[in-house]
């Protein structure tokens, strides 16, 4: 994108007949000529109009802006109230601190539809950030913020602007908070950070609270192990998102270790980055590895193992291994059912004629044979069934079908056996009222024949 002294670059094409979207990059240095002040005025009124949409408006400030400028920026933030069209504001540079953030305040505030905020090299504090509160707690639209390298970012400031977010209740995807001057290995030693481990807890504490995250970046030399761990906490929920992790500060192979543990729950995280880093060996990659790759010797393993993750990047250091690291950019290229299918077929044409320990049961049979037959051909589904092993699981289990008219069955005899008994008592009854019937009918005649005689 462009980001040029004259606003006049801009207007012809936000007044063209179109809907697309488009950025505007605006820079900010020394003495504005009445001329770019002219038509800053002008370009603040069409964006106030106009029906396209501004994906980002850019702002880059210098530090050696002077009053003529600062001037005519009032009155371009003034005009911008009330505006709908821009989906997100980057403000960059050294010259932006609070009298910046002041001219674009009243703009801010009575926004709801601004979905991301930047600030990159900025003079961004704690003065500054209670400037940005109300903004921040009125708009649930917010999707993006992110702090780059703004060296004067503390605890304070990162607590004023985290909970504001939380009292606003907007649904932020992105989160990235990386300190200034953070480039090397050299930079992470040291207690030199603007962000202690109060900080760090703020963030994770704000994380653990925002189900809708799904990017995260966290840059700090306070971020260390026990961050870490808290960040795990939050990855190993099933509810989470994440599916980008960027992580660079002073943790070492017990952070991994801990990201390793949660990822044996995670459904979610795609991708992790981790940069400049202390005390990082083979072994927190080799704990990433083993949860991803499961152990083709044991189907609980397999079954229970991540099918998410695709790569984890380690920045080059001499203290892993290639071999490692190799390994780890390229856990696999596949979506989670075909990576989980992937594991599951090596270990089933590992272990092709006893299957018995899987534990399947019936309703898996129809299933696990047309996967054989598709993964491995007719050879490899004629070993199947062919092994003795194996018969138990594929032909002497009742199907759910037979199971559900055996109990209808049960059911129906029981009550069969009911009807017998009663059946029996009857007859049992009847014979007595015949033997009854028969008797009297023997003492009548007895009776007839008697008076026949006299």
């Amino acid at each position: 994108m462009l980001v040029t002294k004259n606003p006049a670059h801009y207007l012809a094409a936000i007044q063209e007949d179109t809907t697309d979207a488009f950025q505007i990059g605006l820079s900010f240095t020394g003495h504005i000529s009445e001329t770019h002040a002219s038509a800053l005025t002008e370009l603040a009124s069409a964006i106030q109009n106009t029906p396209r949409s501004i994906r980002c408006l850019w702002l880059r400030f210098h530090d050696d802006v002077d009053e003529v400028t600062m001037s005519s920026f009032r009155t371009f933030g003034r005009m911008l109230v009330g505006a709908k069209a821009i989906e997100s504001i980057v403000l960059e540079g050294n010259g932006v601190g609070s009298e910046q953030i002041v001219c674009l305040q009243e703009y801010l505030s009575s926004n709801k539809t601004l979905r991301g905020i930047n600030f990159t090299d900025t003079k961004l504090d704690l003065s500054s950030s209670v400037l940005l509160r109300g903004f921040l707690a009125c708009n649930c639209a917010l999707r993006v913020l992110d702090l780059s390298s703004n060296a004067r970012v503390d605890d304070d400031s990162i607590m004023t602007l985290l909970t504001a977010i939380s009292e606003g209740g907007s649904s932020l995807s992105t989160l990235n908070i990386c300190e200034a001057n953070f480039e090397g290995v050299e930079d992470v030693i040291g207690d030199n950070g603007s962000i202690t481990k109060v900080g760090v807890q703020t963030i994770t504490t704000f994380i653990s609270q925002t189900p809708s995250l799904v990017t995260i970046c966290l840059k700090m030399r306070s971020l260390n192990d026990e961050g870490i761990k808290d960040l795990s906490d939050v990855i190993r929920r099933k509810d989470s998102k994440i599916s980008r992790l960027e992580i660079s500060g002073t943790f070492g192979d017990d952070g991994l270790q801990s990201i390793a543990e949660a990822m044996k729950t995670n459904q979610s995280l795609r991708s992790i980055d981790v940069g400049n880093t202390v005390n990082l060996t083979d072994a927190g990659g080799r704990a990433i590895l083993g949860v991803t790759n499961g152990d083709l010797h044991s189907w609980k393993r397999i079954m229970s193992s991540n099918n998410t993750l695709k790569s984890v990047y380690l920045k080059s250091r001499p203290i892993v291994s290639e071999d490692i690291q190799q390994a780890l950019r390229n856990i696999t290229n596949l979506d989670p059912i075909p990576t989980l299918q992937q594991k599951v077929w090596r270990y089933i044409d590992n272990n092709i004629e006893d299957l018995s320990y899987t534990e399947l049961e019936a309703t898996h049979m129809p299933f696990l044979l047309s996967f054989v037959i598709k993964r491995g051909g007719i050879n490899s589904l004629l070993r199947l069934i062919s092994s003795h092993k194996n018969v138990p699981i594929l032909f002497s289990h009742p199907t759910p079908e037979r199971l559900h008219m055996e109990s209808m069955m049960n059911k129906v005899a029981s009550e069969n056996a009911i009807l017998r008994s009663l059946l029996k008592s009857e007859r049992q009854f009847n014979d007595s009222l015949c033997k009854e019937n028969t008797s009297l009918r023997t003492i009548c005649d007895g009776d007839d024949m008697a008076d026949d005689e006299t």
